[in-house]
């Protein structure tokens, strides 16, 4: 059962992500259309009364009485409103198949783009500009200037309506989808840097487990107000919480959250245990849906989900998976450094993991086993020359988790045919665990290379490719 108190947070969370998203910049867009349409409707003042401001009665012969005037507008207000209309239309269509051809992901980097933002609050602050102007022209008042700028911002949609339609279809290409998701996760880790900062990453060896906190409600884990719980924590002692999960992360009610830790000699009744679990589980903000700009985890589950979707024989398509191996091997290859640099506040209260890293490699892993799905080996290939390259220059942590990604990664290797590139992607893999010491890995994998080589001129369903050995 959702906790009550949760419900106005989950609301301001939900609003705080639609406006991170999406609705800033339009919203922002429109009401600068009313500020214009305020201003110019106190500059159109000095037509009042039949008069023409010095320097200006060229424009007002040119646009016309108010009759003129007001059939001009009528006329720009309903087809900016039906060329919005037919044009919005359009492209959430070709959203639509481009999310078809990949995965629902392509929606959320379509709204996160700024341009796309613009060009919605463009068109509908033109529209409700133009409204306001046409109910402005009264008997005395001739909106001339707010007519001929109307003119001037509607022939500009016009020529903003190709560049939009062509931005969308580039937009849908895969390569520009996973690009603007990469360049979202390393954003985003600039959230996760901030949290790590003010925390530890290790609990005190000495210190004992107290209680183990579970969720109260559902919904996924989008923020935590370190100060608030930093406060609870300061007014009972030696006492500190281990967050077990990661930010974005979704819980169910009763999942564990965190776990309460006392130092030696430190005693805390059930009623000091409670009022801390209620403090901190307050300081935790839930949310139906998680943001792209602010969640590395989210990023990286929406690359990995594009990539199975592709490589595996739902659509078998490669081209995408070969992108997000690029995408992926550049964000591990950023992070690797940050995991021996990155030091947090020795002095807090709160120990919290990076797990960025950590999912960053399983999605590469899991590339690796959609790929015996679908018998790409030029997908594999290029996962396995990834381990490779990586290999030979992050630091130890990631390559500990790269080297157990090759081993677990041989289960699958007899779906494949052993082709050239594959075979020296797998010769240079053993290379490069070579030279990082991880040698018995090496040698598996050079041994499983060669039994897949075993195969080669021989006639072998795929269940029989690499027979087993008998004993």
């Amino acid at each position: 059962m959702k906790a009550i108190a949760s419900v106005p947070n989950r609301v301001v969370s939900a609003i705080r992500r639609s406006f991170r998203q999406f609705l800033a910049l339009p919203l922002a867009t429109v009401i600068g259309f009313v500020g214009l349409s305020a201003l110019v409707y106190l500059a159109d003042g000095s037509w009042s009364g039949d008069r023409a401001p010095h320097g200006f009665a060229w424009l007002g012969a040119l646009m016309g009485d108010r009759a003129a005037l007001g059939s001009l507008l009528a006329t720009v207000a309903s087809s900016i409103v039906t060329v919005t209309s037919i044009t919005f239309s359009l492209l959430l269509l070709a959203v639509q198949q481009g999310a078809g051809a990949l995965t629902a992901q392509v929606t959320d980097q379509f709204m996160a783009r700024r341009t796309n933002q613009l060009y919605f609050g463009y068109f509908v602050g033109l529209s409700v500009f133009v409204l306001t102007t046409l109910v402005t022209n009264t008997d005395y008042h001739r909106p001339v200037f707010a007519a001929a700028l109307s003119l001037l911002l509607t022939a500009l949609a016009l020529c903003l309506i190709i560049v939009m339609i062509y931005n969308t279809i580039d937009q849908m290409r895969p390569e520009q989808i996973i690009q603007f998701i990469h360049d979202k996760v390393l954003e985003a880790r600039g959230t996760d840097l901030d949290v790590l900062a003010a925390t530890r990453r290790t609990t005190r060896r000495d210190w004992a487990d107290r209680a183990l906190v579970r969720s109260r409600e559902s919904g996924y884990v989008v923020g935590l107000d370190l100060a608030r719980v930093e406060t609870a924590l300061e007014r009972h002692g030696d006492v500190e919480v281990e967050v077990l999960i990661a930010l974005g992360t979704y819980r169910a009610v009763g999942d564990p959250v965190f776990r309460l830790r006392c130092g030696p000699g430190v005693v805390l009744d059930a009623e000091a245990q409670e009022r801390i679990a209620e403090e901190t589980l307050a300081a935790f903000a839930y949310d139906d849906g998680r943001d792209l700009q602010t969640s590395t985890a989210y990023g990286l589950h929406q690359l990995a989900t594009i990539a199975w979707t592709s490589v595996s024989t739902s659509k078998s398509n490669p081209n995408p998976g070969l992108t997000v191996i690029q995408a992926l091997r550049d964000i591990i290859a950023q992070w690797s450094r940050g995991e021996i640099e990155i030091r947090g506040d020795d002095g807090a209260r709160i120990v919290y993991g990076d797990a960025a890293p950590v999912i960053a490699t399983d999605a590469l892993e899991a590339v690796i086993v959609v790929a015996s799905e679908s018998i790409q080996s030029q997908t594999l290939t290029e996962a396995v020359a990834t381990l490779a390259i990586l290999l030979r220059h992050v630091e130890a942590p990631t390559a500990g988790r790269l080297a157990d990604v090759a081993h677990r990664a041989l289960s699958s290797l007899g779906e494949h045919v052993l082709t050239r590139q594959l075979e020296a992607a797998l010769h240079d893999l053993a290379s490069a665990l070579e030279e990082r010491g991880f040698g018995s890995v090496a040698e598996e994998v050079a041994r499983a290379s060669a039994a897949l080589a075993g195969s080669l001129g021989k006639l072998n369903s795929r269940s029989t490719r690499v027979p087993g050995t008998t004993s």
